[in-house]
Protein backbone atom coordinates (compact mmCIF):
# COMPACT_ATOMS: atom_id res chain seq x y z
CA UNK A 1 0.00 0.00 0.00
CA UNK A 2 1.41 3.56 -0.96
CA UNK A 3 0.28 6.20 1.11
CA UNK A 4 -0.21 9.79 0.02
CA UNK A 5 0.84 12.13 2.91
CA UNK A 6 -1.28 15.29 3.45
CA UNK A 7 -3.82 14.37 1.04
CA UNK A 8 -7.16 13.77 1.68
CA UNK A 9 -9.51 10.89 1.16
CA UNK A 10 -11.55 9.87 -1.76
CA UNK A 11 -15.37 11.39 -0.85
CA UNK A 12 -18.13 10.35 -2.83
CA UNK A 13 -21.35 11.36 -1.91
CA UNK A 14 -24.60 8.41 -2.42
CA UNK A 15 -27.86 10.17 -3.53
CA UNK A 16 -30.42 7.18 -1.67
CA UNK A 17 -34.07 7.01 -2.57
CA UNK A 18 -36.42 4.31 -1.90
CA UNK A 19 -34.00 1.13 -2.82
CA UNK A 20 -31.88 3.04 -5.92
CA UNK A 21 -28.91 5.54 -5.47
CA UNK A 22 -26.68 7.32 -7.33
CA UNK A 23 -23.21 7.89 -6.64
CA UNK A 24 -21.33 11.52 -6.83
CA UNK A 25 -17.51 10.58 -7.70
CA UNK A 26 -14.30 13.24 -6.74
CA UNK A 27 -11.39 11.41 -7.26
CA UNK A 28 -8.11 13.17 -5.25
CA UNK A 29 -5.24 13.87 -7.60
CA UNK A 30 -2.97 10.97 -5.63
CA UNK A 31 0.43 10.14 -6.39
CA UNK A 32 -0.38 6.86 -7.92
CA UNK A 33 2.96 3.95 -8.10
CA UNK A 34 2.37 0.45 -9.20
CA UNK A 35 4.47 -1.57 -6.64
CA UNK A 36 7.81 -3.40 -7.55
CA UNK A 37 6.89 -7.29 -6.32
CA UNK A 38 10.07 -9.89 -5.75
CA UNK A 39 9.27 -12.85 -7.59
CA UNK A 40 7.70 -14.96 -4.10
CA UNK A 41 5.66 -11.95 -4.15
CA UNK A 42 3.79 -12.19 -7.49
CA UNK A 43 -0.37 -12.07 -7.52
CA UNK A 44 -1.92 -14.51 -10.12
CA UNK A 45 -4.45 -12.35 -10.64
CA UNK A 46 -4.63 -8.25 -10.99
CA UNK A 47 -8.25 -6.73 -10.26
CA UNK A 48 -8.52 -3.00 -11.92
CA UNK A 49 -11.12 -0.55 -11.91
CA UNK A 50 -11.78 2.76 -10.87
CA UNK A 51 -9.10 5.40 -10.73
CA UNK A 52 -9.10 9.11 -11.40
CA UNK A 53 -8.94 10.92 -14.77
CA UNK A 54 -5.45 12.18 -13.70
CA UNK A 55 -3.92 8.73 -13.80
CA UNK A 56 -3.60 7.39 -17.47
CA UNK A 57 0.29 7.49 -16.69
CA UNK A 58 0.22 5.39 -13.79
CA UNK A 59 -2.54 3.10 -16.49
CA UNK A 60 0.35 2.89 -18.71
CA UNK A 61 2.68 1.71 -15.86
CA UNK A 62 0.29 -1.55 -14.76
CA UNK A 63 0.13 -1.93 -18.99
CA UNK A 64 4.25 -2.15 -18.94
CA UNK A 65 4.39 -4.45 -16.01
CA UNK A 66 1.64 -6.90 -17.77
CA UNK A 67 3.06 -7.14 -20.76
CA UNK A 68 6.58 -8.02 -18.69
CA UNK A 69 4.70 -10.63 -16.62
CA UNK A 70 2.31 -12.62 -19.13
CA UNK A 71 2.06 -15.17 -16.62
CA UNK A 72 -0.97 -12.93 -14.34
CA UNK A 73 -4.38 -12.48 -15.24
CA UNK A 74 -5.83 -8.91 -15.41
CA UNK A 75 -9.65 -8.89 -14.33
CA UNK A 76 -10.61 -5.31 -15.74
CA UNK A 77 -13.81 -3.25 -14.63
CA UNK A 78 -13.45 0.15 -16.04
CA UNK A 79 -14.48 3.08 -14.22
CA UNK A 80 -15.99 6.21 -14.94
CA UNK A 81 -12.88 7.69 -16.46
CA UNK A 82 -11.84 4.99 -17.79
CA UNK A 83 -14.52 4.15 -19.71
CA UNK A 84 -14.36 8.58 -20.84
CA UNK A 85 -10.94 8.21 -22.27
CA UNK A 86 -12.28 5.47 -24.62
CA UNK A 87 -10.28 2.21 -26.01
CA UNK A 88 -8.28 3.29 -28.16
CA UNK A 89 -6.29 5.04 -25.05
CA UNK A 90 -6.55 1.96 -23.08
CA UNK A 91 -5.89 -0.83 -25.76
CA UNK A 92 -3.02 -2.10 -23.79
CA UNK A 93 -5.18 -2.85 -20.77
CA UNK A 94 -8.22 -4.56 -23.06
CA UNK A 95 -6.06 -6.65 -24.69
CA UNK A 96 -4.34 -8.75 -21.65
CA UNK A 97 -7.43 -8.73 -19.96
CA UNK A 98 -9.13 -12.28 -19.13
CA UNK A 99 -12.62 -10.91 -17.88
CA UNK A 100 -13.91 -7.79 -18.25
CA UNK A 101 -17.04 -6.37 -16.64
CA UNK A 102 -19.50 -4.61 -17.51
CA UNK A 103 -23.16 -3.46 -17.58
CA UNK A 104 -24.61 -3.27 -20.31
CA UNK A 105 -25.49 0.39 -20.92
CA UNK A 106 -21.18 0.77 -20.10
CA UNK A 107 -20.55 -1.97 -22.68
CA UNK A 108 -22.54 0.01 -25.20
CA UNK A 109 -20.58 3.72 -24.38
CA UNK A 110 -17.14 1.33 -24.20
CA UNK A 111 -17.65 -0.35 -27.29
CA UNK A 112 -20.39 1.72 -29.79
CA UNK A 113 -22.09 -1.39 -30.00
CA UNK A 114 -25.83 -2.08 -30.47
CA UNK A 115 -28.03 -1.92 -27.38
CA UNK A 116 -30.24 -4.28 -28.26
CA UNK A 117 -27.64 -6.75 -29.54
CA UNK A 118 -25.92 -8.17 -26.83
CA UNK A 119 -24.07 -10.53 -29.32
CA UNK A 120 -22.55 -7.41 -31.19
CA UNK A 121 -21.44 -6.12 -27.64
CA UNK A 122 -19.69 -9.48 -26.74
CA UNK A 123 -17.98 -9.69 -30.08
CA UNK A 124 -16.53 -5.93 -29.74
CA UNK A 125 -15.53 -6.70 -26.44
CA UNK A 126 -13.24 -9.69 -27.76
CA UNK A 127 -12.34 -7.84 -30.76
CA UNK A 128 -10.05 -5.86 -28.09
CA UNK A 129 -8.64 -8.79 -26.82
CA UNK A 130 -10.41 -9.51 -23.52
CA UNK A 131 -10.68 -13.63 -23.32
CA UNK A 132 -14.11 -13.69 -21.53
CA UNK A 133 -16.34 -10.75 -21.09
CA UNK A 134 -19.54 -10.61 -19.30
CA UNK A 135 -22.63 -8.03 -19.72
CA UNK A 136 -24.74 -7.41 -16.94
CA UNK A 137 -28.17 -6.65 -17.73
CA UNK A 138 -30.30 -5.72 -14.57
CA UNK A 139 -33.26 -7.92 -13.93
CA UNK A 140 -32.60 -9.78 -16.79
CA UNK A 141 -29.37 -11.20 -15.52
CA UNK A 142 -25.96 -11.23 -17.15
CA UNK A 143 -24.70 -12.68 -20.68
CA UNK A 144 -21.24 -14.17 -20.65
CA UNK A 145 -18.68 -15.44 -23.40
CA UNK A 146 -15.32 -17.05 -23.52
CA UNK A 147 -14.74 -16.79 -27.36
CA UNK A 148 -16.44 -20.24 -27.61
CA UNK A 149 -19.48 -20.17 -25.79
CA UNK A 150 -22.00 -17.74 -24.62
CA UNK A 151 -23.85 -17.65 -21.51
CA UNK A 152 -27.29 -16.73 -19.73
CA UNK A 153 -27.41 -16.53 -15.63
CA UNK A 154 -30.13 -15.18 -14.14
CA UNK A 155 -30.71 -12.61 -11.21
CA UNK A 156 -30.70 -14.97 -7.52
CA UNK A 157 -33.87 -14.52 -6.52
CA UNK A 158 -33.88 -12.01 -3.94
CA UNK A 159 -35.31 -13.18 -0.14
CA UNK A 160 -37.00 -10.05 0.52
CA UNK A 161 -37.71 -6.53 -1.53
CA UNK A 162 -33.89 -4.65 -1.62
CA UNK A 163 -33.12 -2.13 0.47
CA UNK A 164 -30.57 -0.01 -1.15
CA UNK A 165 -27.90 -1.22 -4.24
CA UNK A 166 -24.79 0.40 -3.54
CA UNK A 167 -22.12 -2.18 -4.05
CA UNK A 168 -24.30 -4.67 -6.14
CA UNK A 169 -21.96 -4.36 -9.31
CA UNK A 170 -18.83 -4.53 -7.56
CA UNK A 171 -20.13 -7.33 -5.48
CA UNK A 172 -20.86 -9.21 -8.55
CA UNK A 173 -17.85 -8.35 -10.05
CA UNK A 174 -15.31 -9.15 -7.55
CA UNK A 175 -17.21 -12.24 -6.80
CA UNK A 176 -17.21 -13.68 -10.02
CA UNK A 177 -13.30 -12.99 -10.50
CA UNK A 178 -12.59 -14.85 -6.93
CA UNK A 179 -14.76 -17.45 -8.46
CA UNK A 180 -12.25 -18.06 -11.41
CA UNK A 181 -9.04 -17.04 -9.15
CA UNK A 182 -9.93 -20.28 -7.23
CA UNK A 183 -10.15 -22.17 -10.21
CA UNK A 184 -13.44 -22.03 -11.11
CA UNK A 185 -15.07 -22.36 -14.77
CA UNK A 186 -16.79 -19.42 -16.10
CA UNK A 187 -19.78 -21.24 -15.02
CA UNK A 188 -19.43 -21.86 -11.84
CA UNK A 189 -18.50 -18.54 -11.51
CA UNK A 190 -21.41 -17.23 -13.08
CA UNK A 191 -23.24 -18.63 -10.62
CA UNK A 192 -21.55 -17.45 -7.46
CA UNK A 193 -21.89 -13.76 -8.28
CA UNK A 194 -25.55 -12.81 -8.51
CA UNK A 195 -25.54 -14.33 -5.23
CA UNK A 196 -23.03 -12.03 -3.15
CA UNK A 197 -24.82 -9.06 -5.00
CA UNK A 198 -28.48 -10.27 -4.28
CA UNK A 199 -27.32 -9.94 -0.30
CA UNK A 200 -25.77 -6.80 -0.97
CA UNK A 201 -28.54 -5.06 -1.72
CA UNK A 202 -30.45 -6.60 1.24
CA UNK A 203 -28.64 -4.23 3.51
CA UNK A 204 -27.30 -0.49 3.33
CA UNK A 205 -23.59 0.08 1.40
CA UNK A 206 -21.27 -1.74 -0.26
CA UNK A 207 -20.35 -4.40 2.17
CA UNK A 208 -22.47 -5.07 5.04
CA UNK A 209 -24.04 -8.18 2.66
CA UNK A 210 -21.49 -9.32 1.32
CA UNK A 211 -21.06 -13.40 1.90
CA UNK A 212 -18.12 -15.38 3.09
CA UNK A 213 -17.29 -18.26 0.28
CA UNK A 214 -18.77 -20.96 2.99
CA UNK A 215 -22.31 -18.74 3.33
CA UNK A 216 -22.16 -18.58 -1.03
CA UNK A 217 -22.02 -22.16 -1.01
CA UNK A 218 -24.97 -22.84 1.70
CA UNK A 219 -27.20 -19.92 -0.94
CA UNK A 220 -26.38 -22.24 -3.77
CA UNK A 221 -27.05 -25.28 -2.18
CA UNK A 222 -30.78 -23.83 -2.03
CA UNK A 223 -31.13 -21.99 -5.15
CA UNK A 224 -34.35 -23.14 -7.22
CA UNK A 225 -34.08 -25.54 -10.36
CA UNK A 226 -34.06 -22.59 -12.66
CA UNK A 227 -30.96 -20.79 -11.24
CA UNK A 228 -28.61 -22.21 -13.60
CA UNK A 229 -26.30 -21.01 -16.75
CA UNK A 230 -28.25 -21.32 -20.25
CA UNK A 231 -26.45 -21.16 -23.64
CA UNK A 232 -27.87 -18.28 -25.79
Amino acid sequence: MHVNGKKQSNIHYVLWYKEERTILIKHEEYAYQWPHFRKYEMPRWVYFSSISENALDYTDDVAEWLAENPDVKLAFQPGTFQMKVGVERLKRIYARTEVVILNREEAVLVTGGDYDNVHDLLDRLHDYGCKIAVVTDGPAGAYASDGMNRYKMPLYPDPAPPYERTGAGDAYASTLVAALAKGHNLESALQWAPINSMSVVQKAGAQAGLLTERELETWLAKAPDWYHVESF
